[in-house]
C-alpha cells in the first residue's frame, strides 16, 4: 500500500473516531450526563467563601495550661463554686490539656526518652471530670504531647473523645494534628486549630509519603533563634564552631550573625518556620469558612518561662492569624500571664497562665526522672523529688496566679472582656498546691494590677470592678 492510500485510511478512521466520541457526548448530555472535564480544560471560579458570624450574645471562656493529674471536680465544685458556674456558663470553655492520659494496668504505651520536662500522667477519669466542669475544647499540641510516646498519645487521643473533649493540634500524621476541630453549639459552629512553638525533637507529626507511614505528634511551630554579635565575637564563634570566617555561625541551637549595635547580654531573636507558618495560616482560613467562630491557640515558652513579655515572633504570627480569620488567640505556655492585646477589634491573650498545676502530685514516674536530676529511687519518693525540683523551678508565686477569661460577642466582635481571678495555692503545701480556686481579693487585686501592667504596652486599658478585670471595647 502507498503512503496516499495509508494517510486516507487513517484519516478515515480519525474522523470515525471523532464522529463516534462526539455521539457519545450528545447521548451522555442528554440523559443529563456531564463528563468530566481535565483541569486543564476548566476554569475554576475560586472565590473567598461567605463567612457568618457566630450568634449575639455567644460567650466563650479560657484558661491556660490544664496540668489536671486526678479527677478533682468534687473539691474544686465545694470550695469555689462561683469558679466552677463561670466555666459551665459560657457557650463554649477552653483549655490547654497538658498531660497523657492512661491507665498504667492496661497501656500499651512506655516513658519516651525525653519528656517536657516532667512526665506527665493522669487517669482516664480525668478527661469526663473536666468536661463536667465545664471544658468543652481542648488544644493538646505542647511540649507534653509524647512523654509516653507515640502509642501514649494515640490512648490519650482515645480517652478524650471517650470523655467529651474536643481535642485539636495532635494526630496520627501532621494533616491531622493541623486540622481544624469543630463543636457545634446553639450560638454556632465553633472551631479550634492548636499549635505549639515549644516542643521536643521527637514532638513533630509528620505525613505519608509513598509507602513510608506518617508519624503520630503535634502540629508543630518551628522557630530558629538568631543571636546578633560584633563581628569580632563572631569570629570567635566561628573559631569555636569551625565555621568559616565571616559566615553565620550555628552553635548550641542558635544562629549568630554581625551586626554594628551588639547587646549586652546577646540580643537572641526568633525566626518563624515559613512553611509551617503557613500551613498554620491555611487551616485557619479553612476554619473561618466552616465555622463561625475560630480560635487559634499557641503553647509558646519562648524567651523563656521567666518572662513576663512574649518574644516578638509570637506578636507577628498572632497578627497575622487574626488576618486570616481567627477570632481569638489563646497564648500558654510560660506558667505566668501576660499582656493582653486588641488587635483589629479580637483579643490576643498572648499567656493565661495556668488553670492548674497539679505536678506535685505525681505518684508514678519513669526511672529517667530520677536520672535526670542525679537522684537514686530508694532514697526519694515521686512526691519528695518532685517537691524538691518544685522549689527550684516552680516555686514563684505568680505561677500560681492567673484569671480565667470570658468574653462576650456581638455582632461578631467581642463587646466585652472579663478578667476572673484565680488562685492556684499561692500560700499551701501538699495536695492542695496546684488546684485552682477563686482568688482572695487581695490576691485578685494583685493578678489584674499585673495584668494592667503588662497589657498596658498593647494599648490594652483594664479596669478592676469588684475584684474583676473588665475590657470594654466600643460599638460599632
Amino acid at each position: 500500500m502507498n503512503g496516499n492510500a495509508e494517510r486516507g485510511n487513517s484519516s478515515r478512521a480519525f474522523r470515525l473516531l471523532l464522529a463516534r466520541v462526539m455521539l457519545g457526548s450528545a447521548m451522555l448530555a442528554s440523559a443529563g450526563i456531564v463528563p468530566v472535564q481535565p483541569a486543564s480544560a476548566q476554569q475554576m471560579d475560586i472565590k473567598p467563601v461567605p463567612y457568618a458570624p457566630v450568634a449575639d450574645g455567644f460567650t466563650f471562656a479560657a484558661v491556660g495550661d490544664l496540668i489536671y493529674l486526678r479527677p478533682m471536680l468534687a473539691t474544686v465544685e465545694r470550695q469555689a463554686p462561683a469558679m466552677v458556674k463561670l466555666l459551665r456558663d459560657a457557650d463554649v470553655t477552653f483549655g490547654n490539656f497538658e498531660t497523657s492520659v492512661l491507665d498504667l494496668k492496661t497501656t500499651k504505651a512506655s516513658p519516651g526518652a525525653e519528656s517536657g520536662g516532667t512526665w506527665m500522667l493522669g487517669p482516664p477519669a480525668i478527661v469526663p471530670d473536666l468536661a463536667k466542669m465545664g471544658f468543652d475544647i481542648v488544644g493538646h499540641a505542647n511540649n507534653h504531647t509524647v512523654d509516653w510516646g507515640e502509642q501514649g498519645l494515640i490512648e490519650t487521643l482515645e480517652h478524650l473523645e471517650k470523655g467529651g473533649l474536643v481535642a485539636a493540634g495532635t494526630g496520627r500524621t501532621m494533616a491531622a494534628a493541623r486540622a481544624p476541630r469543630y463543636i457545634d453549639v446553639p450560638a454556632g459552629r465553633v472551631a479550634l486549630v492548636s499549635g505549639t512553638s515549644s516542643f521536643s525533637p521527637q514532638s513533630r507529626a509528620s505525613d505519608p509519603l509513598g509507602q513510608v507511614p506518617g508519624r503520630p505528634g503535634a502540629n508543630t511551630v518551628r522557630t530558629e533563634r538568631v543571636g546578633k554579635v560584633s563581628a569580632a565575637d563572631l569570629a570567635v564563634l566561628a573559631r569555636v564552631a569551625g565555621a568559616r570566617a565571616g559566615a553565620p555561625v550555628r552553635l548550641g541551637g542558635v544562629r549568630y550573625e554581625a551586626t554594628d549595635a551588639p547587646k549586652t547580654p546577646v540580643d537572641i531573636s526568633y525566626v518563624i518556620n515559613e512553611r509551617d507558618e503557613a500551613a498554620n495560616l491555611r487551616a485557619v482560613r479553612q476554619a473561618r469558612q466552616i465555622g463561625n467562630f475560630v480560635v487559634y491557640t499557641l503553647h509558646n515558652h519562648e524567651p523563656g518561662n521567666g518572662s513576663q513579655v512574649p518574644a516578638q515572633f509570637a506578636v507577628d504570627f498572632a497578627h497575622k492569624l487574626i488576618d486570616a480569620g481567627a477570632d481569638v488567640y489563646v497564648g500558654h505556655g510560660p506558667h505566668q500571664l501576660r499582656g493582653i492585646e486588641i488587635y483589629k477589634g479580637k483579643p490576643i491573650f498572648y499567656s493565661l497562665g495556668n488553670f492548674a498545676m497539679m505536678n506535685n502530685s505525681l505518684d508514678d514516674v519513669p526511672l529517667d526522672m530520677y536520672e535526670q536530676f542525679g537522684v537514686n529511687p530508694a532514697d526519694a519518693t515521686p512526691p519528695e523529688l518532685l517537691a524538691a525540683r518544685n522549689s527550684r523551678s516552680f516555686a514563684d508565686p505568680v505561677l500560681y496566679e492567673s484569671v480565667i477569661a470570658v468574653s462576650r460577642y456581638v455582632n461578631g466582635k467581642v463587646a466585652e472582656i472579663r478578667l476572673h481571678p484565680i488562685d492556684l495555692g499561692t500560700s499551701v503545701e501538699g495536695a492542695a498546691k496546684g488546684v485552682p480556686g477563686t482568688a482572695s481579693p487581695a490576691v485578685a487585686q494583685r493578678i489584674l494590677e499585673r495584668l494592667q501592667r503588662l497589657s498596658a504596652p498593647f494599648g490594652t486599658t483594664i479596669t478592676i470592678e469588684r475584684g474583676v478585670g473588665v475590657i470594654r471595647l466600643p460599638a460599632e
